[in-house]
Formats: structure tokens, C-alpha cells, sequence
């Protein structure tokens, strides 16, 4: 009897995740895009700084800067944090006209706390109405800049813009496989969960946040994915973040096999330990205030990334079928069954749509080797899990 329950949960807790997300690829297959016209991406009504977190950018800085200068965007709308570097990473910027923070703390390292950094400075001069905080390795056009801040300023909450991975053939089998898996997280989910009311997962750049939001908001946390933190915190502070799918952002996959690796591996591990730590946190919360806004937050964030869910689906499939023949109790099997479809039906109808520029049908199938693949992240997770922030490589010659 015991076992019969333990498995009947098993086969429910793994179908709410897969429901999860199956009912966010559906809402998305049936959005429609508004276009935003020039006019109105032009109307600008308010202050904004860009605060730039950078720990040794030296290789990239320069042309992620020239290109907002290039965009008019003032100099002095660009505070640069340079954390820790050991490059001339503040002297580029500073040939630029753009204000630069030099920042040294070899115990309090990462992206948290270079951001607080730059909030503690901007309390000392003259605040704007809003914070856009941007990587150095990325791409945002003048277009999206504003409208970025002018949805932020309207809807007097964080806004996070449209952050896409650029693909091109050149690149490796693993990279679009990945490429798409970022298109799924980054734009198809979020506009289900947009559309629905609900919070919005930040994914740390392009996001804009009211100043009096951003400034109360304890963001110099050694979080390795400080971003979803942060989308917490807003969340529970009564601001909800919201998504400007209109808005985009553009960066690049590091071109190094082991940077990539890395990077991933903070991603996904910083997204387990806060589903084991926080999601149970939201639940709570949700409980307690009658906040459906949390309840849907909990059950996003709550969803693991694409890979492990798959590899978990996979092998609590196998394990139900095996109790389902041995003991003739098929419900689980069902239960199971039937979210399993379902999710993989609209991942497939997904990639028609919104991914066929990435996949070809070929390479589809070849995602269950990519799956495979990320065994030992997840099995890092557990016996090696990475804890603190670790810078990412860009390129081939940056160690």
C-alpha cells in the first residue's frame, strides 16, 4: 500500500513540471505579436543609467559600449562596475567617456555584488528613474533600449527584455541543440507566463528596473544565478517583473568547449539549488498570502532545466513500466503517459514554429545525444556542486 502511494506521487510530482511547461509552449503557439511602431519605441519619458557589471572585458568592452555611443546613448548614462579585473578593462571604458567604478574584493566576487556596488554609488549622486542593467557581452539596439525603460516607466515594474543566443550553421550540433533550449526558456515560456499575469523569470541582462525597486532591493548575494534572485525578491517585494518580448538582446555561446561547459554548469546549478531552496519558500508564501502570482512563480521556476527533465521523464518512465507489468497497477503508467505525450508533442509543434531556423528535422533527433551529454553536469550537481560565481571565457585566447 505504502508503494503504491510512493509511486502514484512519483508519477504526479513528475507531471506537474511536464504540465507545466506543456501548457506554456500551448499558450505561446497561439500568441499573436503585436508590433511596436518607431514612434512609439521612440517615446522616451524619464532618466535612465545603464549599470554594467564587467570583471576582466577588456576583449569585448569597447565594442559593447561604442555601439550604445554609437546609438546615442549618452556617455554619461553608462556606469561600468569593473569587478576585480586584473585587465585594462577600466581604462577602455574610461577612453570612452563613460563613467567606470573599480571595484576590489577578492572574498565578495561576482556579479552581485559588483550591481550593489553601482546602486551604492548612484545613492550618492543624482538617481535616475531607471536602472537597465546589461552584460558587457551584449547587444541591445537603441529601438529596444527604449522601449525597454518606457515600459518600465509606464508599467512601474522590472521589465525584462527578449535575450536570444545568435545561431548560425557554422556552429556546432551541441550549440543549436542548446541555442534552441535557450529559445525555449527565454522567449517561448516567458510569453505563456507574460500573457497569463504571471512573474516573469529574470535572465540577467536587459532587464530594467524602477529605481525606488532596484535601490531597496538587496541584490550583493553571492547567488551564482543572481538574476532569478533577484526576480524572487521582486516578486515578493509586490513588483513583479514582466516581460517586453519586443525588446531584444543579443549575446553569443562562448566559443571555448570548456567555457561553454562552465558556464552552463552555473546556470543549471544555480537553478537546481533554487528550486531546492527557494521554490518550497514560494509555496509558502503563496499559501499564506493568497497570491496566485507566487504560486505561478513557484510552479516556473519550479520546472528543472529541459535536459534533466527529460533525462527524470525518461527514467521514471522505464521505472513505471516495469512496476505497472510486475504488479498490474497501471494508473501511474497513465498518469505518467499522458503528460509525457503531451509535453513532447508540444516541444515538436514548438520547434515548428518558433525553431526550425536552429534544427533542421535531422537534427531533432539528435537532441536525445545532447540530453546524454549532460549527465555530468547534473551529476556534478551532486557530488560536485559549484557553489560561487566563476567567470565565463569569451573567446579562444581569453583564459
Amino acid at each position: 500500500m505504502l508503494l503504491d502511494f510512493v509511486v502514484v506521487s512519483m508519477a504526479i510530482g513528475l507531471a506537474i513540471p511536464l504540465l507545466v511547461v506543456s501548457f506554456e509552449l500551448l499558450i505561446t503557439l497561439f500568441h499573436e505579436n503585436v508590433r511596436v511602431s518607431d514612434e512609439a519605441a521612440a517615446e522616451l519619458q524619464g532618466t535612465y543609467k545603464i549599470l554594467m557589471p564587467a570583471h576582466n572585458e577588456a576583449g569585448i568592452i569597447g565594442k559593447t559600449i561604442s555601439s550604445l555611443l554609437q546609438q546615442s546613448v549618452r556617455p554619461d548614462s553608462i556606469l561600468v562596475v569593473a569587478d576585480n579585473c586584473t585587465d585594462n578593462t577600466a581604462e577602455i571604458v574610461k577612453s570612452l567617456d563613460a563613467t567606470v567604478l573599480e571595484r576590489v574584493d577578492a572574498i565578495q566576487r561576482g556579479k552581485g555584488f559588483a550591481l550593489d556596488f553601482g546602486i551604492k554609488y548612484l545613492k550618492e549622486t543624482k538617481q535616475p528613474d531607471v536602472i537597465v542593467v546589461l552584460d558587457a557581452d551584449c547587444e541591445i539596439d537603441a529601438k529596444s533600449l527604449n522601449l525597454l525603460v518606457t515600459e518600465c516607466l509606464k508599467k512601474n515594474r522590472p521589465v525584462q527584455a527578449l535575450y536570444l543566443m545568435r545561431h548560425s550553421a557554422s556552429v556546432s550540433l551541441k550549440q543549436r541543440v542548446a541555442g534552441f533550449a535557450w529559445l525555449v526558456k527565454n522567449k517561448i515560456r516567458p510569453i505563456a507566463v507574460n500573457k497569463l499575469g504571471l512573474p516573469v523569470t529574470l535572465t540577467g541582462t536587459g532587464m530594467a528596473f524602477p529605481w525606488h525597486v532596484f535601490a531597496n532591493i538587496n541584490v550583493g548575494h553571492g547567488n551564482i544565478v543572481e538574476d532569478m534572485q533577484l526576480g524572487i525578491d521582486c516578486t515578493l517585494s509586490g513588483f513583479s517583473p514582466i516581460f517586453c518580448q519586443e525588446a531584444v538582446v543579443y549575446s553569443d555561446f562562448p566559443e571555448q568547449v570548456q567555457a561553454e561547459k562552465t558556464q552552463r554548469t552555473r546556470w543549471e546549478h544555480g537553478h537546481l539549488s533554487t528550486i531546492v531552496e527557494q521554490v518550497p519558500t514560494l509555496f509558502k508564501q503563496a499559501i499564506t498570502r493568497r497570491d496566485w502570482r507566487l504560486l505561478g512563480l513557484a510552479l516556473d521556476i519550479g520546472v528543472p532545466p529541459l535536459s534533466l527533465l527529460v533525462i527524470v521523464a525518461s527514467l521514471s518512465g522505464i521505472t513505471l513500466s516495469i512496476y505497472s507489468f510486475m504488479v498490474g497497477v497501471y494508473a501511474p503508467l497513465y498518469i505518467f503517459l499522458i503528460s509525457f505525450l503531451f509535453f513532447i508533442s508540444l516541444l515538436v509543434a514548438s520547434w515548428w514554429q518558433f525553431g526550425r531556423e536552429y534544427l533542421t528535422v535531422k537534427e531533432l533527433c539528435g537532441i536525445p545525444v545532447y540530453v546524454v551529454s549532460k549527465l555530468s553536469v547534473y551529476a556534478a550537481f551532486i557530488f560536485k556542486r559549484q557553489t560561487s560565481w566563476v567567470r565565463t571565457s569569451r573567446d579562444k585566447k581569453d583564459e
